[in-house]
């Protein structure tokens, strides 16, 4: 079928299709034939241009000079050698160059550009995100009466898609096929991969299903591939492993890229065996693995503990002579850190650098804060000075490990000094930065250092939230300053922050300690006012309360209720009871449920617990008690 002329058609207001509905009207078309150029006064430059052209070290200096002394001669050459320069300087990337000496050279009657010309100088406008421009070229085509090929067309779609314009980009596809424009697989492949890239995979899909139908054109892997991605990042696998299956039974042969796809989606959501079958699979069609490929993986066996499984698999990564990156080492290092690993860590970081690769802040602050949770404070300190012996800077990630670490060391003095340094050094604390200092302290009952941090923080515009509160709460609670915690509870209401499960508990654990039950029975109505259900601590530090203060009706109520709602007492729910009926001599009961929590599998950790709850029956009994034979 002959290819048509794009009709001045165009959508609304839209000024891109403005320019290509006035530029491409009849009116401005003209059509002539390109005369014959000669080339003999310039055999010699020709055959340096064509040379250097193809050669992979032409600089743009040497590009400008070719470009300056073809445009002295006359007639001018022939336009081949014109496009060997546009594409060569297109190819480096100095797109604005081309434009440049496009808009030089077009004013030029004998100068007549050719459909590869222009296509090379849309390609040039889109790549500077000035697609207004590349359509006006595109006019510029059709009024000099050139047929549009598959990458003139193309160009701009690829264009709208890259920056998103998906409804202009359609609109553009949809005028192409009307004017039955052929539209091959690159066309098609472009707008299925900008379709993706905006996340609407189902739209790439429908358009996939029309190239079905289409007999002019097959799809080819570039096709499948951003639509199985597109499934791969949504989480849906089974839709893409469908998708994979339909391709191979249309005879198209997947690619590293889809294989990738496949495997990093298939880890996303924890599916590693399936992952390590598609690995295997696709060395057995013949595709070598990337360092991608081998990443996901060992980023997801990582993610599941399974670290020295990752290791092996980075052990045949590298046999296989695939040079493992940055991410690869991350994964493994933060792993080994997470478990304790110290020292396998610090091999694989000295593997790293020995292989040339820098550790970059990500793995580092990664180490640090794994040793800063071990409280190898010193040793955090030590990997500090080696990060900024390689020039990286300390963040506010690593200053609150840091923190952390010296917080839980009770090194106070260290971590009061580390905020003046962070200052000194421009480092802004967050908002989780105060948190662990507020906490320690609060923890350590310091609460006029509490308040002080409190103070500073707020100072710097940093709202404390419902993890600040409580800490601030539990704190006061821990130091027997009720009211002060309750002050916190009731100023979180008054700013509109909602207490969470950990507020609650922490108020009710101070209240039960303290014998203050009316209170906790108080603050339970709030708590379930606020829709916050009472979990398996919460009974429990109620049940010990009420036990405690041999209110025994209440707690038994409480460990009936928690039943019926669905949450199942443990060993030391049990305990609390049984240590309650003791205390009020129901030995009867006591072990009654003793009994009970020994046939549900709920044993302490320590036979001292049976031990002493025995001799305290014993002791109330006055004689031998033994349930061995129960």
């Amino acid at each position: 079928m002959a290819m048509k002329m794009l009709t001045t058609r165009a959508p609304g207001n839209s000024s891109i299709f403005s320019i290509f509905r006035i530029l491409t009207s009849s009116q401005f078309r003209s059509f002539s034939s390109p005369s014959s150029a000669n080339y003999d006064s310039f055999p010699r430059l020709e055959k340096l241009v064509q040379l250097r052209c193809k050669s992979k070290d032409l600089t743009l200096s040497e590009a400008l000079d070719f470009f300056n002394s073809l445009i002295k001669i006359r007639p001018i050459p022939s336009i081949r050698i014109f496009n060997q320069l546009f594409a060569a300087i297109s190819n480096m990337n100095h797109y604005s160059t081309v434009v440049s000496m496009y808009r030089e050279i077009m004013g030029r009657v004998d100068f007549r550009p050719n459909v590869l010309t222009l296509n090379i100088v849309i390609k040039c406008f889109c790549c500077l995100k000035e697609l207004k421009l590349g359509f006006s070229v595109f006019a510029t085509m059709v009024k000099k009466g050139l047929q549009p090929d598959a990458f003139t067309l193309s160009t701009p779609l690829h264009g709208l898609c890259k920056e998103g314009s998906m409804v202009a980009a359609m609109e553009l596809f949809r005028q192409i096929e009307e004017e039955e424009y052929l539209c091959d697989v690159v066309t098609y492949a472009t707008v299925i991969n900008g379709f993706c890239k905006s996340g609407e995979t189902r739209k790439a899909l429908d358009l996939l299903h029309k190239m079905y139908a289409d007999d002019r054109v097959e799809p080819t892997v570039d096709c499948f591939n951003p639509i199985i991605d597109g499934f791969c990042k949504e989480r849906r696998i089974e839709d893409a492993l469908i998708l994979f299956q339909d391709m191979i039974n249309r005879g198209v042969l997947p690619n590293v890229v889809c294989y990738n796809s496949l495997i990093h989606g298939l880890c996303r959501i924890g599916c590693w065996e399936e992952a390590k079958r598609k690995l295997i699979h696709m060395i057995d069609c013949g595709i070598s693995p990337d360092v991608f490929t081998y990443n996901s993986l060992i980023d997801s066996l990582c993610k599941e503990d399974k670290t020295q499984e990752a290791i092996s698999l980075f052990k045949m990564m590298t046999r296989n002579g695939i040079k493992p990156n940055v991410v690869t080492f991350s994964s493994l290092v933060s792993s080994l850190c997470k478990r304790g690993q110290w020292d396998e860590a610090t091999q694989f970081l000295e593997n790293m650098v020995s292989c040339g690769i820098s550790p970059n802040i990500v793995m580092f602050n990664t180490m640090l804060d794994a040793l800063c949770k071990i409280g190898k404070t010193r040793e955090a300190l030590d990997l500090i000075n080696l990060m900024t012996a390689q020039g990286l800077k300390p963040d506010v990630i690593t200053y609150t490990s840091l923190m952390y670490g010296f917080c839980h060391s009770g090194q106070w003095k260290e971590a009061t000094h580390l905020l003046d340094e962070m200052k000194d050094q421009g480092v802004s604390p967050n908002l989780r930065t105060f948190n662990i200092l507020v906490d320690a302290l609060s923890t350590a009952k310091r609460m006029q250092e509490a308040l002080a941090v409190l103070g500073v923080m707020t100072r710097k515009g940093l709202a404390p939230d419902v993890v600040t509160y409580n800490s601030l709460i539990s704190g006061f609670c821990l130091s027997g300053q009720f009211e002060k915690g309750k002050s916190f509870f009731d100023e979180m209401g008054r700013k509109n922050i909602f207490p969470d499960i950990v507020t609650f508990r922490r108020l009710l654990d101070a209240f039960a300690e303290n014998g203050m039950m009316d209170k906790s029975e108080k603050l339970v109505d709030v708590m379930i006012q606020c829709g916050i259900e009472l979990d398996l601590i919460t009974y429990n530090t109620l049940i010990k309360g009420f036990c405690l203060q041999r209110e025994m009706d209440k707690a038994h109520d409480l460990f009936e209720q928690m039943i019926v709602k669905g949450v199942l007492p443990d060993v030391i729910s049990y305990c609390s009871l049984v240590n309650g009926y003791i205390n009020i001599e129901r030995i009867d009961v006591s072990l009654k449920l003793l009994k009970d929590m020994i046939r549900k599998g709920l044993v302490p950790n320590h036979a001292a617990v049976i031990q002493s709850l025995l001799k305290k029956i014993h002791s109330k009994r006055h004689k031998h008690l033994s349930i061995t034979h129960h």
